[in-house]
């Protein structure tokens, strides 16, 4: 039972990262970036993110807060 809490903690994503499925992504013109889709909603990342993933990968990407 604590080896599996244990796995808990460590595979939960925490209050400041998005954490899901990639279902696409692509580069987006007018902003000059690029973003990948997580379950179904665009996040932008770096280029050396983008080309990382592959469709149905599972990543938890950090959420950037503004002010």
């Amino acid at each position: 039972m604590k080896r599996l809490l244990v796995l808990l903690l460590l595979c939960s994503c925490s209050k400041e990262e998005l954490c899901g499925y990639v279902n696409g992504g692509g580069y987006d013109a007018y902003s000059s970036s690029y973003y990948l889709r997580v379950d179904g909603e665009a996040h932008y990342v770096d280029d050396k993110v983008y080309y990382y993933y592959d469709i149905n990968d599972y990543v938890c990407l950090e959420t950037t807060k503004l002010f």
